[in-house]
């Protein structure tokens, strides 16, 4: 499933990608260099910050974010100057549609009417991508649509910080379908069940995938950040301090960490037991979990614990082949840089289009 909200724009062909991941309180960076013997590592890089990037899917200070990005380039002395990058899934509504099978410019013609009667927005005032699922479960004679719209005020604001960066946003697409992505690159789950979250510093991401289907999606407007701000109010002390509080597990704050993993594993067991409520004849067979949240102390084994399911890390370097043994540089961004990673991976898409 490959969704580009500037289909329009003039792509620009490039053999490299900067995959960009502006998160709420981060930018991660990485950039893939690709051969005939797969991709290696050419740069990662990420830079956090005490203060929030994003409201509600849109940039904050989009000059700001523009001159971080500058430094991030210069630093790691990136020539390309072709990048892509990944919404908030909350910052999108996704629907699902059945429609009559039809040829993809038949498709292309008559989506609009779709687009119109199941996002709440004009047309003039979205950015809007799809793609075809597959036959429809319910209904053997149609197929199943995915449509997915952002407003143009929110991608536009992502055009102007690269724009201002000084780079060329050949792409837009979204985060958790780029994990969804990722995963059935590297682990290829065939026809199993498998739930995918993504744990950040402000939204946890949920996503139930068979196969190449994205069967369910939530999100919990819950991350790592509240937590910290929990411990920075108990304790009286700066955000930074309780941030490395928080990551240390200092048994001072223990009550607070263990009803915070409490509360992230119970909505992810709350999550799994809906879906299989409404398939009864389904059942999750592995848990992967991603971002910077994902590796507080216990997280994992709570997890696993409450949904009695097997629960394991994307390991996005997966993607990478590794004989050169530079991979060991990269393992601390394991969790944090799937999404630019497998970002960085599309500049394929891009050359084979």
């Amino acid at each position: 499933m490959a969704l580009e909200f500037l289909k329009k724009f003039d792509f620009k062909k490039s053999k490299e990608l900067i995959g960009i991941d502006i998160g709420a309180t981060s930018i991660k960076v990485c950039v893939l260099k690709n051969s005939k013997d797969g991709f290696t590592i050419d740069c990662i890089d990420q830079k956090s910050y005490s203060e929030s990037l994003l409201s509600d899917g849109y940039i904050i200070d989009n000059s700001y974010i523009a001159n971080e990005l500058k430094e991030i380039i210069t630093r790691n002395n990136i020539k390309t100057k072709e990048a892509a990058c990944a919404l908030s899934s909350y910052a999108v509504i996704s629907k699902k549609v059945a429609m009559p099978f039809l040829k993809e410019e038949e498709l292309e013609n008559s989506i609009s009417v779709e687009v119109e009667s199941v996002i709440p927005f004009p047309l003039k005032d979205i950015y809007y991508s799809y793609y075809v699922i597959g036959v429809a479960e319910e209904k053997q004679d149609m197929m199943d649509v995915q449509i997915v719209a952002a407003k143009k005020e929110i991608v536009d604001g992502y055009i102007k910080v690269f724009t201002d960066a000084d780079l060329h946003l050949n792409l837009v697409d979204v985060d958790i379908f780029c994990l969804t992505n990722l995963i059935e690159t590297i682990y290829a789950p065939k026809d199993i069940a498998i739930v995918v979250a993504d744990i950040g510093a402000s939204v946890t991401n949920i996503a139930i995938i068979k196969g190449e289907r994205i069967e369910f999606t939530r999100e919990i407007l819950v991350g790592g950040q509240y937590l910290t701000n929990q411990i920075e109010k108990a304790l009286q002390i700066t955000y930074k301090e309780a941030e490395e509080k928080k990551i240390s597990g200092n048994g001072e704050i223990s009550h607070l960490y263990e009803d915070f993993i409490y509360n992230i594993s119970s909505e992810i067991s709350k999550t799994i037991n809906f879906y299989t409520s409404t398939k009864t004849r389904e059942r999750i067979d592995k848990i992967y979990i991603t971002g910077g949240t994902a590796m507080l102390k216990g997280l994992k084994e709570t997890i696993q614990e409450n949904a009695q399911i097997d629960v394991d890390f994307i390991d996005p370097f997966l993607l990478v082949n590794d004989d050169s043994g530079k991979i060991e540089n990269y393992r601390n961004f394991r969790e944090s840089i799937a999404v630019a990673l497998y970002l960085s991976s599309r500049a394929v898409d891009i050359l084979v289009q």
